[in-house]
């Protein structure tokens, strides 16, 4: 059975329909990648696996399934305890999803306390530095007692991993986890990434704009354009055989060096 399964799915906001028939298969362990211009649905997509498409958007055609069960018959409290356990979520600019006037283990232990009830503060304190320290940030205890401004961009990208593979996960959502740091940067977070899949065997969808990015990490890559799939299939066939216009697009705006397009 496949962890995950988007079937024909419409995603609409009132009557504006923002994707259109979208499909994805998942097995465990792979990672995905959904590329394509901004405004082309990526994001809108994930948000709906995750149940969280704001504003009065809707899945209204199709369905999504998890681990063989519907995900849009989940109830409020059902919906609390997937998030952040069996299914996370790692936004563009974790820095900027984190209250900039609270410091990052106050944020880390609320977040953690919020699906253990009964674990205490310092428990708690300490999970939180264990997995910030897996997640090569030096001295957990030290980002702890960090603000977010206090760090840098990959480190409040790190700290965002963290929180969101606290309870491994067997599906992670990447929106844009790469975009708004240097080169040298990204190329640690999605080494990071790469770690994330051998150590806990998680599920990835990653989402960019950036195909090299996405050819490097993935299995299987969908590319998408005004809310439709405009081509799908593995590493390879996107890379040396897809005759689909778009992609090539897409291939021709990664940045070569010496004439040699590095994907």
């Amino acid at each position: 059975m496949a962890l995950l399964e988007i079937k024909n799915a419409d995603i609409s906001y009132g009557s504006n329909l923002i994707v259109k028939d979208f499909s994805l298969t998942m097995e465990e362990g792979s990672i995905c990648s959904i590329v394509g211009e901004s405004g082309s649905g990526k994001t809108t997509v994930i948000r709906a696996v995750l149940g969280l498409l704001a504003g009065g958007g809707a899945v209204t055609k199709g369905d999504i399934l998890f681990d063989g069960h519907s995900l849009l018959s989940k109830t409020a409290e059902e919906w609390r305890k997937l998030r952040g356990t069996e299914i996370s979520m790692i936004f563009q600019d974790s820095g900027a999803m984190m209250n900039p006037t609270r410091k990052i283990g106050s944020s880390y232990v609320e977040y953690i306390r919020t699906h253990e009830k009964d674990i205490s503060k310092q428990d708690a304190w300490n999970k939180a530095v264990r997995m910030l320290e897996r997640m090569r940030l030096p001295s957990g205890d030290n980002i702890m007692r960090s603000y977010p401004f206090q760090l840098s961009g990959g480190m409040r990208q790190r700290v965002g991993i963290a929180m969101g593979m606290t309870y491994e996960p067997r599906l992670l959502l990447a929106d844009e986890p790469t975009s708004a740091l240097d080169v040298t940067t990204q190329a640690q977070i999605i080494r990071q990434f790469m770690d994330l899949k051998d150590e806990y065997g998680t599920s990835i969808i990653i989402v960019t704009h950036n195909l090299g990015v996405a050819a490097y990490m993935s299995d299987d890559l969908i590319v998408m354009k005004d809310g439709v799939i405009e081509d799908h299939g593995n590493r390879d066939y996107i890379l040396h055989q897809s005759d689909n216009p778009y992609t090539k697009m897409l291939l021709e705006a990664v940045p070569s060096l010496g004439g040699v397009r590095y994907v």
